[in-house]
């Protein structure tokens, strides 16, 4: 029982901390920028104005910014939640992933 309370102190300090651990990524060669934290949220996006003309060129590249930041977003929780169990594999844990 002591174990599984030490585990959830883990994981909730582990999502205190994800708030404000963030991950950049970009898209289009920077013409989008996003910034997302540890609980997949985005914090900050970026586009250069001229995509304003291009619509469809400006929604394209923001989906593959978000994408790209939810993968990095997920591996950097992975990793941390690694740490913290020593390297225990822990498949799902509910509010990290």
């Amino acid at each position: 029982m002591e174990n599984m309370d030490n585990m959830f102190s883990m994981v909730k300090q582990l999502q205190e901390q994800l708030k404000v651990m963030t991950v950049k990524v970009s898209a289009g060669e920077g013409a989008i920028q996003l910034t997302m934290n540890g609980n997949q949220e985005v914090v900050q996006i970026f586009f250069k104005p001229e995509l304003m003309q291009n619509p469809a060129e400006l929604a394209r590249l923001s989906a593959d910014a978000f994408n790209e930041g939810m993968r990095e977003s997920k591996k950097m929780v992975r990793e941390e939640l690694s740490k913290m169990t020593g390297g225990m594999n822990i498949p799902f844990v509910p509010g990290l992933l």
